[in-house]
């Protein structure tokens, strides 16, 4: 296994941060039987052979060796491996997210195309990367193919997303995935092959999901896509129930673009303008209860559904407008996200909480108290642990009853736990015990690195 990593220069060959001489030992430790150090292990690889969405010459040199891994039935969490491979190959990818890849002729950047006497000197070296990862991955084609058949679970999510990520292949791909969806007993597999269907130009199997498959992850995942590739009016009754009670896990199926509520509600913004209005009460009352980052696919369908897009700032508002301008200017959770700067620059509006509010003709109040917590379960959420424990105390010396007013209660009191399991063993307990009391669901969203997970193993024990 592996006997050939050492055939390569890895100190001649460059990733994110310099010489890849790191890259052979890290590939050796994705064979070792602790998961928590897969774990570590594939975190390292995310971060220098994919900084960030970016692929550097060191990533197409790592292509073969996923291969032979993934092809191993022997080797540990396999499907972790495929999932990294898929990201090699695409980047940041999923509903909410277009790919950007090389087939070898021309770039694919993020739902446009551009060819080689298109691009830019300086450009270069990045668009051989991509064209490099992509042809060595087609070499290996027919495992994925071949997993699809896998007696592992994860490791047939995992093909899915593979076969997902090499749209060249779509005339082999789309019936071998048919004929696995119309045999596979697990909906979470279901809702990765609805995917792969979906980035593979498939919109008929997508409508037979969405009109009998019993399980809802892969109902919402197959009207997503269909909304994305074959836009009709009738899909907004099977998304809507979708924004107003996510479904818990979705956010693991390869593809997804986090909850279930986030990719409804942006995949609604691809129906028409009449369509989108009607989605607009039920988006507003989800993004009430989102936090953090979850809010912004209902920020951006409810700007698409209500101002058009345009160059010069708006001066005056409908009342339409006024009124879902409102709803957003009281959810304070979403304002701390710069990511929305562009979404409402496009739209005419302004990207500052204060300036949309003399927009919209009302008055705003800060809450110092939330925006403490908020940013204290930011970075709790992000593992600076000890950051996060200072904004957490913080916000509740201002106002013990703060977690009262926090949305999502249960997300918000296990990433409390999260940062004291480090310190305060008890206080992360009970804060473990309240995220488990709303939502029971809320202990499977433990990480295996995470040391509140030995902490409930401990307690598992006793």
């Amino acid at each position: 296994m592996l006997e050939r990593l050492d055939e390569i220069p890895w100190a001649e060959i460059e990733h994110a941060y310099g010489p890849a001489s790191d890259v052979p030992g890290l590939l050796r430790e994705l064979l070792d039987p602790d998961p928590k150090v897969r774990t570590r292990v594939l975190d390292e690889l995310y971060g220098n052979v994919f900084h960030q969405g970016t692929r550097f010459p060191a990533s197409a040199y790592v292509i073969l060796f996923l291969i032979e891994l993934c092809a191993d039935p022997a080797v540990p969490a396999r499907g972790d491996i495929l999932r990294y491979w898929g990201s090699l190959i695409t980047g940041y990818f999923s509903v909410q997210e277009r790919p950007m890849w090389g087939d070898g002729t021309r770039i694919h950047d993020c739902g446009e195309v551009r060819e080689r006497a298109d691009e830019k000197e300086a450009d270069l070296p990045f668009v051989e990367t991509l064209h490099r990862v992509y042809l060595e991955s087609l070499k290996g084609f027919d495992l994925p193919v071949e997993l699809l058949n896998s007696d592992e679970a994860p490791v047939r999510a995992g093909a899915a997303w593979v076969l997902a990520c090499l749209p060249t292949k779509a005339e082999v791909s789309v019936p071998a995935l048919e004929a696995r969806r119309l045999v596979e007993p697990s909906g979470w597999i279901r809702a990765a092959i609805a995917f792969a269907l979906g980035e593979l130009g498939a919109p008929d199997p997508l409508r037979g999901i969405v009109a009998d498959d019993d399980f809802p992850a892969a109902r919402c995942m197959a009207a997503c896509q269909l909304a994305r590739i074959a836009p009709d009016e009738g899909l907004l009754d099977t998304l809507l129930p979708f924004i107003s009670e996510p479904i818990e896990g979705y956010e693991n199926i390869p593809g997804a673009g986090g909850q279930s509520s986030g990719d409804a509600a942006f995949s609604i913004a691809h129906l028409p303008p009449n369509v989108r209005r009607k989605a607009v009460p039920a988006i507003c009352d989800r993004l009430e209860k989102a936090r953090c980052f979850d809010t912004m696919p209902l920020v951006h369908a409810l700007v698409s559904a209500a101002f058009e897009p345009r160059d010069e700032p708006l001066t005056e508002l409908t009342e339409f407008q006024r009124e879902v301008l409102i709803r957003m200017l009281n959810t304070e959770e979403l304002w701390s996200i710069g990511n929305l700067y562009w979404t409402f620059g496009a739209h005419g509006l302004p990207p500052d909480r204060d300036k949309c509010a003399r927009l919209a003709g009302v008055k705003v109040a800060n809450d110092e108290a939330l925006a403490s917590l908020r940013s204290g379960l930011t970075f709790a959420d992000m593992g600076f642990h000890r950051e996060g424990r200072e904004h957490i105390q913080r916000a509740l010396e201002l106002d013990a009853t703060v977690f009262e007013r926090a949305p999502a209660p249960d997300e918000s009191w296990l990433l409390y736990a999260k940062a004291f399991a480090d310190t305060e063993p008890e206080r992360a307990r009970e804060a473990f015990r309240r995220a488990c009391a709303i939502n029971p669901a809320a202990r499977w969203r433990v990480g295996v690195e995470w040391t509140l997970a030995d902490l409930i193993a401990e307690d598992d024990d006793q």
